[in-house]
């Protein structure tokens, strides 16, 4: 069975091929970033660690533990994981065993495990080959191939059993804690880097065959894994989710009307669905994980980027909640137009919940810089105006140009299915705007100056909600409404 053959038909005659060009491009521009980057970093290496001073090769080293699971970490997130649409092999007579091989095989193509040797290899050549030899080079490439391929496998596996139980997205945050707590314990993790790049150097035959077996254990665990959920019966079967909003009675909302109707049905959609799910269970870890590097950091940051943290992580999960605003119901879009609905209505229910959404971020964030005194408490609650104001009219508008439908289903890590071009302008627009302005007044006038130059436009756009909502997002949609229509059907977008 030729799955790679079968891959290559499914991507040039999906529908998806001749449209999403902007989107294209954008992660072609991305990827070719990122070669360029560690292609001109790896070719000037020498000159690098030459201004650093020191040993070269121990400077080298000192980074390879920091590196490792800051790649693991990157992986468990951004590495595409490999799968393919398995229902229609398992029907017909292949063995489970050469699916799961050949997605295991497929895992190893891919843009983490080429990009570090744009620099490995010319450190190599340019400092290690002249002090060490031939052998020597041999043996260090040859562990730091081992290393990555390790590194690989275990993010599949990490990425398939968060798939399973998201709750282990704590495995890569909790391995980047680790790190910076050994670090800040008076174990330096450059020192015990520079001390392991000297171990691989010498050549210990017990790295050379304690690697191999780590890579043929976790490809057992991700085969095992695999196998045992590869039954039609498995896939097919759906179980009843039981969430806490169910148990507290979604009539508890209806008692605000229309409005309540529909904000319990976008909290039911939120936490039934897989991809939704995914991308909410994100924000508590994330604003967790920043508050922890910030708390531990011995060096503290600036206000300038304390003031982007704030700003990204207040509207974190409203932003990622609102760029799909209305292709979230992508699948069943069609039966909504058809029923005599007060659209108005229905869209501020979106806008009470991408509110409630900063609100709820910004609350831990509140007394966290409050008890640091890193930030003005003002300046804190002059952005979630600002978010809840003009960053919610922004999503909003922005999202009644996306036409792609989505599958709820399926994980949100790597999959493309419904992005477009102007997911990637308000990412930048929800947290440089509002930055951007503050630092403007702050620089011609003073702070107090800033924070109001952001309070009193998001103030204003909270007070008139229900205007901009009538006369600007509602006309907005519906001149879009057919052309959002006819792009929710497609079933392969």
């Amino acid at each position: 069975m030729n799955f790679y053959s079968h891959l290559w038909k499914s991507f040039i005659r999906n529908e998806r091929w001749r449209r999403n060009l902007l989107t294209k491009i954008l992660f072609g521009i991305l990827i070719l970033y990122f070669i360029i980057t560690f292609l001109v970093l790896g070719l000037n290496i020498g000159k690098i660690l030459g201004q650093l001073g020191g040993d070269p090769v121990d400077r080298f080293n000192s980074i390879l533990l920091w590196y490792l699971p800051a790649d693991l970490f990157m992986r468990c997130f951004l590495q595409p994981l490999p799968t393919i649409e398995v229902l229609p092999y398992l029907r017909l007579p292949i063995r489970r065993s050469q699916i799961v091989n050949y997605l295991l095989g497929r895992s190893v193509v891919n843009l983490f495990n080429l990009i570090p040797w744009f620099v490995i290899i010319p450190f190599s050549i340019q400092i290690l080959l002249p002090q060490s030899g031939t052998g020597i080079v041999v043996i260090y490439l040859a562990v730091i191939a081992l290393l990555l391929l390790f590194n690989n496998f275990l993010a599949v596996l990490i990425g398939f059993l968060i798939q399973k139980r998201p709750i282990l997205y704590v495995i890569p945050f909790g391995l980047q804690a680790f790190m910076i707590s050994v670090n800040n314990w008076g174990f330096p993790v450059s020192d015990l880097s520079v001390s392991f790049g000297k171990y691989i150097l010498a050549g210990n035959p017990v790295l050379l065959v304690t690697l191999p077996l780590a890579i043929l254990l976790t490809i057992y665990a991700t085969s095992r894994l695999l196998s045992r959920n590869f039954y039609i019966d498995g896939i097919q079967s759906k179980k009843e989710r039981k969430t806490f909003f169910a148990l507290i009675g979604e009539n508890q909302f209806k008692r605000f009307g229309e409005i309540g109707r529909y904000l319990s049905l976008e909290i039911s959609l939120l936490l039934r669905n897989k991809r939704p799910r995914q991308m909410m269970v994100m924000v508590p870890v994330i604003i967790i994980y920043f508050m922890f590097i910030i708390s531990n950091s011995k060096d503290p940051f600036g206000p300038f980027f304390n003031l982007i943290v704030v700003t990204s992580l207040i509207g974190y999960g409203a932003n990622n909640y609102g760029q799909f605003i209305f292709s979230w119901e992508s699948s069943y879009f069609d039966s909504i137009m058809a029923r005599k609905n007060n659209f108005a209505n229905y869209v501020k229910a979106k806008y009470y919940l991408l509110s409630a959404l900063s609100i709820l971020s910004f609350i831990p964030l509140f007394i966290f810089f409050g008890y640091m005194q890193t930030i003005d408490p003002y300046l804190i609650c002059s952005v979630l105006i600002f978010t809840i104001g003009v960053n919610s009219f922004i999503i909003l508008f922005f999202s009644t140009f996306n036409d792609g439908r989505m599958d709820l289903s399926k994980s949100r890590f790597f999959n493309y299915k419904g992005i477009k071009g102007n997911q990637f302008l308000i990412s930048l627009i929800f947290i440089f705007l509002p930055v951007g302005i503050f630092s403007l007044f702050k620089y011609y006038f003073n702070p107090i100056a800033g924070e109001l130059a952001i309070a009193i436009p998001g103030l204003l756009f909270v007070t008139f909600n229900n205007w901009w909502i009538k006369k600007i997002i509602v006309p907005q949609f519906k001149r879009r409404k057919y052309t959002n229509l006819e792009g929710y059907r497609y079933l392969s977008i």
